[in-house]
């Protein structure tokens, strides 16, 4: 089997959480050759990586590229998606041709399935397996796109794609050129690229790449939006999510909230600290919760709203129990995720996505009855969203008055429904 990663320095230590799950979720005996493209990692930290592929149940073959990052020089970068975002575009030319599959993982995740069931899914022509993504389903959901697709004579219909883990057909991408093409693409429209290499890739794959099983992609940051697309009633969305988390193939911890930067322990991320644990990256630790403490300290967020949502999810989860369901206001400004086991509505709704604010009291209240009225137990304001309360008086009335308020400080309001 092969399988390829890349990052920069930034991502070293989580891109060997997620390679030592894969390797260690293997059967014993396994070969596999694992390429890295080295986008700017410490020789500390490759020489730190490589003892950590050190797997006694497999036999890893780790092999190192250096990759010529000038070819993504006009790429769209931030702070969020560096050149080493793009580096999967590159592995058509820097893999052997004689390799014609590999398997490529983001660095942000952690296997809990054997990868080899993956590698053995039936490939044939398609350019790559994926999985939907659930916060962007389709093509005409990525609204930031302007009609770049629709130029491209593409359907609005056609599934989107999240790249984060793809099961990809060498022979096809380098005989169609569709490296290249996602990169002209990106080159071409650089203000409707919103999710890195992720856009092109969906700009040249669309309708031609072919459905995994969505456990090979539990997307941390869009969970709450799983099930929009063929349930209707919100109590089977809530027992979707809650399938889909409890025996997840892959967890892709995607969106900001990463368990290196973030001080939470739920379900999802403690798979993280286990991982790191019994890799020994940062040497032995005997007490997980030490462990966390300590990466926390070399990598945690400084950032006041960061550290502000970290203490709002402990307050709303001691608050709402597991299996309630829990209405989010202005879900817009709040990282998915991290509510594991409770069902969560954005405020207002419409079709399982944030709708905006209301155009007054009288608005909001009607989306609050309706959302009330289908069976959720608790509202939610976290700041930066207090401002609704003082902004929608007539709506903050009709709360206080009717509904008991279980919390409230400087963060969060929260009432009970």
């Amino acid at each position: 089997m092969i399988i390829a990663t890349g990052a920069d320095d930034r991502f070293a230590m989580p891109m060997s959480v997620a390679l030592y799950s894969a390797l260690t979720n293997m059967k014993p005996g396994r070969d596999v050759s694992l390429y890295i493209l080295d986008g700017g990692i410490t020789p500390e930290n490759r020489r730190r990586l490589a003892d950590v592929l050190h797997v006694d149940r497999v036999n890893v073959r780790l092999q190192w590229v250096k990759p010529d990052l000038s070819r993504l020089s006009r790429m769209k970068t931030s702070h969020a998606f560096t050149q080493a975002t793009y580096l999967r575009l590159l592995l058509p030319q820097l893999i052997p041709d004689e390799v014609n599959r590999v398997i490529y993982l983001d660095s942000d995740l952690v296997v809990e399935k054997d990868l080899f069931e993956l590698w053995d899914a039936a490939v044939n022509e398609s350019p790559a397996l994926a999985v939907q993504d659930y916060s962007f389903p389709y093509l005409s959901t990525v609204d930031w796109a302007g009609d770049t697709y629709t130029k491209r004579n593409l359907p609005p219909d056609s599934p989107y794609c999240n790249a984060g883990l793809l099961v990809m057909n060498l022979d096809q991408w380098r005989s169609c050129g569709l490296a290249e093409r996602a990169m002209e693409y990106m080159r071409q429209f650089p203000q409707y690229v919103r999710w890195a290499d992720q856009d092109g890739i969906n700009a040249v794959l669309a309708g031609s790449w072919r459905l995994l099983d969505d456990r090979w992609n539990v997307m941390l940051a869009g969970i709450n939006l799983y099930g929009q697309l063929n349930r209707p009633s919100a109590e089977e969305r809530r027992k979707a999510q809650r399938q889909l988390l409890e025996d997840p193939f892959v967890i892709h911890f995607t969106g900001p909230v990463k368990p290196w930067r973030f001080s939470h322990y739920g379900r999802a991320y403690s798979r993280f600290f286990h991982y790191l644990q019994q890799s020994r990256w940062f040497g032995q630790f005997g007490d997980i919760h030490e462990l966390m403490a300590h990466t926390w300290k070399i990598h945690g967020d400084s950032d006041d709203w960061m550290r502000n949502m970290a203490k709002s999810v402990e307050e709303i989860t001691e608050i709402v129990p597991e299996d309630a369901g829990l209405i989010l206001v202005d879900e817009s400004n709040w990282p998915g995720g991290l509510l594991e086991g409770r069902y969560v509505v954005p405020f207002p709704e419409a079709n399982g996505y944030y709708a905006g604010v209301p155009a007054d009291d009288a608005a909001a209240i009607r989306e609050f009855e309706r959302l009330r009225e289908s069976g959720m137990n608790f509202i939610v304001f976290v700041e930066p969203a207090l401002w609704w309360l003082r902004y929608f008086s007539g709506f903050n009335r009709r709360l206080r008055g009717s509904f008991r308020c279980v919390k409230e400080n400087e963060r969060l309001a929260a009432f009970e429904l």
